[in-house]
């Protein structure tokens, strides 16, 4: 194995050439080498095709390394990530590419309720860099058991969101669960507690005929007509394995990931008094806004590194909420990501706060425009483009507040406007990111940056090439 190994996210990739069973055996037993040979680990699936495939060759090679396995089944990712903080379970995994395409799949790892942070996952890839596992002999071999989280994952969402809100008194909803692992759970809980619910792509079904797994607008214009047509209160829309949550209002139309993100921190600080709202870069600031008109604050880091400021915030407890776009953590709740606790909360506002009407509830959080762009740069050109990006801005963009360069290039300013650049980690392209309070004034940063990027482009192509 050459360079790194897990993601932002994860591990994730098609099975034919990246995410295939050798590789799950070797993870296996690299975990099993990580706890030292000894343990009992959770090991579930979302409901793609290559689950079992994976789950059995990645069970096989923590078995041999001396670890018990049980068997999660089909559950989505937030009950697995629960699973790893009950009492006498080292880690859990799940076996997932979340919202990517049926062809791929890969793995997450949790332990404590959150997922592993760099450090661990760097432990696990000189293991297998190394070829360093621990073997068992023929009488320490792990056993496999089969348990069902689900029990014990429903009694502590349903306690944390009655904690918060209330049953309802049958306002009606429609979940689009993307035919993934959340399919069994989101609806049920919701009836649970009263909710009227219509459902849609809710069998399980690793092929996802209904849509693409990934809850993005592009993939999401059929449910949004069904609920535009009907007589829905809110649309709450799943990926593949349940972290992620999109919201459509009754109108048929796509709540930014923004607004949400600010709802719901908004709520967290508001049951508190206080606190800190960890999100990430690519964040617009209408979160700021909320969240400091509600008495808290925010913390900004690079995309996939939540889990690093909620491990070192373990002593002050400081942080109330986390979220990155569609991944929201509730951390009274837990660690993980969870797109299940995240769709009763929002439902149990529009029904208590917005009488029903989501439309009615975001009126709190303001709407402003935002813009996701980016310039085609082959990846030996990024860090040229990069270390000189920042200046080039900054010469150009009035009215500076802040500048966070954690993950690439961010620019706050006076009036609430914000760029990002940064380069992708997974596609030959810089990214912008940009927001404002007006088309107006994100019309004039988008031609502004834009143009720098594209000139620091060609510079730097002309230096390579000369």
């Amino acid at each position: 194995m050459t360079g790194r190994l897990f993601g932002t996210s994860g591990i994730r990739g098609a099975i034919t050439n990246r995410v295939t069973p050798d590789l799950a055996v070797t993870l296996g037993r690299a975990l099993g080498t990580l706890l030292n040979g000894r343990g009992r680990i959770g090991l579930g699936t979302d409901v793609r095709t290559s689950n079992r495939m994976l789950w059995n060759a990645f069970a096989a090679g923590a078995l041999s390394a001396g670890i018990d396995v049980v068997d999660l089944g089909i559950a989505p990712m937030p009950a697995v990530a629960f699973y790893s903080t009950l009492p006498g379970v080292s880690a859990s995994v799940m076996v997932t590419a979340s919202h990517n395409p049926p062809t791929d799949n890969g793995f997450k790892f949790f332990v404590d309720g959150r997922e592993f942070v760099r450090a661990e996952e760097e432990r696990i890839e000189k293991c297998i860099r190394d070829k360093s596992v621990v073997t068992a002999n023929w009488s320490g071999v792990g056993v496999v058991s089969q348990s069902s989280v689900r029990d014990a994952y429903v009694k502590r969402v349903l306690r944390f969101v009655l904690e918060r809100g209330s049953q309802s008194e049958g306002m009606r909803v429609l979940i689009d669960a993307a035919n993934g692992a959340a399919s069994s759970y989101t609806p049920q809980m919701m009836r649970e507690l009263g909710f009227s619910v219509v459902t849609i792509n809710s069998h399980q079904d690793g092929y996802f005929p209904g849509r693409a797994p990934e809850p993005s607008p592009r993939n999401l214009g059929g449910t949004m007509r069904i609920i535009g047509d009907g007589e829905f209160s809110v649309g709450l829309c799943h990926d593949g394995d349940g972290d992620r949550l999109a919201v459509i209002d009754e109108a048929g139309q796509f709540v930014d990931q923004n607004r949400i993100i600010a709802l719901l921190a908004q709520d967290e600080i508001e049951k508190h008094g206080r606190g800190t709202v960890v999100t990430s870069i690519d964040t617009s600031s209408v979160i700021d806004e909320v969240v400091e008109k509600s008495g808290g604050r925010v913390v900004r880091v690079p995309l996939g590194t939540l889990q690093e400021e909620l491990r070192r915030d373990c002593e002050d407890r400081s942080i109330v909420f986390a979220s990155e776009p569609w991944k929201p953590v509730f951390v009274e709740l837990g660690m993980w990501m969870d797109g299940i606790a995240g769709a009763i909360r929002v439902a149990q506002l529009v029904e208590t706060e917005g009488d029903g009407s989501c439309k009615r509830l975001l009126k709190r959080i303001p709407e402003y425009p935002i813009l996701r762009d980016f310039v085609p740069c082959p990846d030996d050109l990024k860090a040229c483009v990069m270390t000189r990006v920042r200046d080039k801005l900054l010469a150009d963009i009035p009215g500076v507040s802040q500048v966070i360069e954690n993950d690439g290039i961010r620019i706050d300013c006076d009036d609430g406007s914000y760029v990002l650049v940064r380069p992708s980690g997974t596609e030959p392209k810089v990214r912008m990111y940009i927001g404002a309070r007006t088309e107006h004034a994100l019309k004039r940063l988008k031609e502004t940056t834009r143009w720098v990027v594209d000139n620091l482009l060609g510079e730097c192509r002309h230096q390579r090439d000369s």
